[in-house]
């Protein structure tokens, strides 16, 4: 690399704003200059490491310089800049706070730092102090190649063996027969498929309609040069749309609170006592917006301000009952006005919002399942992802003969879980639709270049594609490669198990097999959040043996290019700590980034040894079983 001194005799140094210093970078070390991009961070990374971005298609680490630097934090601003550095070995972002702009190394005079600078700053990344303007203007001079330098870290193997009771891994019962599905709702329903028709779960994009469609096609969906027809499984079902049924919903809990507000009203008015519920809880509004989940930002943020008002609601109109019983009449009825009935206008003002963000919206929690429907992709439109579960065939009943509807005419079996408290409808894809139906699918989605799209069979990729499993952990998502995915599950009940490791949430029955259960969030030191209906365990095979790894939610079932996947930066490539990171999935026309995950490498091999040692042995005949209160003990 060029001598930095030597270069400074006929170069310009671009200066920046941290905190309250000036600081300096030569300018041949500058690629660029961006706008605060939006940034992937990276689990378990060094501290300074903000995480990645996506920069014209190339991964960019950017690395945040007050950190590193010893300066305090402090909120992003308009000004807030990346200058991206080419250390002649690798780029890197660095965050500052202002960019001042570029002067010219005439006519200054250069120092070595001091040992110890009174603003706080790290002398260790100060390469040299420049005095400009006759020495008002003061710039220390970063040295980027220690700015940008990648700390290795060793890692640290803990001793589980003394910390982990033994939980043992049950093989398979041998003998039965098992049939892996993809399980879904629609309807408050829940639906399967088997595993092989579907190809992939994509979340919903752009739709294009189709001209004089049959009602039940949505449109088509663009996808790796190739339109998916895209079916509306509630419109070939006879059922009302998601969007309307919400709605509908809305629609009946706002008559019923207008109905509640006329009971108290009428109980204020005439002294009498009010029979209606105070306690937001156990109201109906209160359990509906309680119970319903959503990963849209958006209807989310709706539902939690209406929530907060719902709550203020009846807490007034437990006090406008203790005024009432008070016998003070008038003063009862300006706590109502001013109180209960102002809010309940807001209230239904909200509600109304609530109703476009879910026109809006609501297609953030819908999926698009892939399904080989005759030979032939189609995407089926469904109202929420389950789980993909594995279960023996003997518990699968034939449908009723009685049965006569489109619903049931497609549909295999029943499956009867949790001893028939759960059951799940079995649809046979090849009796969805007629042949003539699925011709007219097939002429859909012929490929943009005359092929058919329907000759990739399922289990199948192509040579320049890989198929993934993603997921969430708060606001940054994830995949692992789909081969190494046992199935997908609720989060069901977990037996926590006495001095294990932190990130090992407990053990879990799957089956007759007892696993361990891996808090993702935990192993990789995030922010701890409760459990929800959201929340997935996604079984996974390392090295022969189940582990289940708790998510926040699982996105898709997603093929994604080889050439759209670059290997980790090396900040993060060459950091024990994130070791577990195999690659950066980019999809350039969403901005999003995806990081792929090593499943094998999640654990250290000590780790893995230890964690799985009793899975070897039979210790004390170990199980799970469920007590009367259908919870699981040890």
């Amino acid at each position: 690399m060029e001598d930095i001194m030597t270069a400074k005799k006929d170069s310009q140094i671009a200066t920046f704003q941290i905190g309250e210093e000036m600081f300096g970078i030569g300018i041949h070390n500058i690629k660029e200059i961006v706008r605060y991009p939006k940034i992937t961070s990276v689990p378990r990374a060094p501290d300074y490491l903000q995480g990645l971005t996506n920069l014209r298609g190339n991964i960019l680490p950017v690395i945040d310089a007050r950190i590193r630097l010893g300066l305090p934090l402090c909120e992003l601003t308009d000004r807030t800049r990346v200058l991206v550095l080419d250390t002649g070995v690798t780029t890197t972002g660095v965050v500052v706070d202002n960019v001042k702009g570029v002067i010219s190394m005439e006519n200054v005079s250069i120092e070595a730092p001091p040992p110890i600078l009174s603003s706080g700053v790290d002398t260790r990344y100060i390469e040299s102090v420049i005095k400009a303007n006759k020495g008002e203007k003061i710039i220390m001079e970063l040295d980027v190649e220690s700015l940008c330098a990648i700390d290795i870290k060793t890692g640290k193997t803990e001793d589980l063996l003394n910390r982990l009771s033994s939980s043992e891994t049950v093989e398979t019962k041998a003998g039965i027969k098992e049939i892996q599905l993809v399980t879904f709702l629609v309807a408050g329903e829940e639906y399967g498929f088997p595993i092989e028709a579907v190809r992939e779960v994509l979340r919903v994009g752009r739709i294009t309609g189709v001209p004089e469609a049959p009602p039940y096609v949505i449109g088509v969906f663009s996808i790796r040069n190739s339109l998916l027809p895209i079916i509306n499984i509630r419109t070939l079902f006879n059922i009302p749309s998601l969007i309307e049924e919400i709605i509908s919903e809305l629609d009946d809990i706002k008559l019923s609170h207008e109905q509640w507000l006329g009971n108290l009203k009428e109980s204020v008015d005439t002294g009498s006592m009010f029979t209606g519920e105070t306690d937001y809880t156990k109201g109906e509004p209160g359990r509906w917006f309680e119970g319903f989940r959503t990963s849209s930002e958006g209807i989310g943020k709706e539902i939690q301000e209406i929530r907060m008002i719902y709550q203020k609601i009846y807490e007034s109109a437990a006090v406008v009952v203790d005024i009432v019983k008070s016998k003070s009449k008038q003063e009862g009825l300006t706590y109502y006005e001013n109180n209960v009935f102002s809010k309940s206008n807001h209230l239904f003002a909200k509600l109304e919002q609530l109703k476009g963000a879910i026109k809006k919206d609501i297609k953030e929690d819908q999926r698009i399942l892939v399904v080989e429907v005759g030979k032939v992709p189609v995407g089926i439109l469904v109202d929420r992802m389950q789980q993909v579960i594995r279960i023996p065939e003997n518990i699968i009943d034939s449908p009723p003969s009685i049965l006569s509807t489109e619903k049931s005419k497609s549909l295999r079996g029943i499956a009867k879980l949790d001893e028939g408290k759960r059951l799940f409808l079995l649809l046979d894809e090849d009796k969805l639709f007629s042949e003539d139906k699925i011709r007219g699918f097939d002429n859909m989605g012929s490929d943009l270049s005359g092929k058919k799209d329907g000759q990739v069979k399922m289990g199948q990729t192509e040579d320049d594609e890989i198929q993934l499993v993603t997921f969430k952990l708060g606001k940054e998502e994830f995949a692992i490669k789909i081969e190494d995915v046992q199935e997908i599950n609720r989060l069901d009940n977990i037996t926590s198990v006495p001095r294990a490791p932190s990130f090992v949430e407990g053990v879990m029955n799957l089956r007759g097999n007892v696993i361990p259960a891996i808090d993702l969030r935990k192993r990789f030191d995030m922010e701890l959040v409760k459990h929800d209906d959201t929340t997935k365990v996604i079984i996974v095979n390392i090295k022969g043996k189940l582990t289940g790894f708790i998510v926040d939610s699982v996105s898709e079932v997603l093929r994604l290019p080889t050439r759209s996947i670059e290997a980790p930066p090396d900040v993060v490539n060459s950091n024990v700590q994130t070791e577990f990171i195999s690659g950066i999935g980019k999809i350039d026309k969403d901005n999003r980034m995806i990081i792929l995950i090593d499943v094998n490498r999640i654990l250290t091999l000590d780790e893995q040894a230890l964690l799985y040692s009793a899975s070897d042995r039979k210790q004390n005949g170990m199980t799970l079983e469920q007590d009367t209160d259908g919870k699981s003990e040890k």
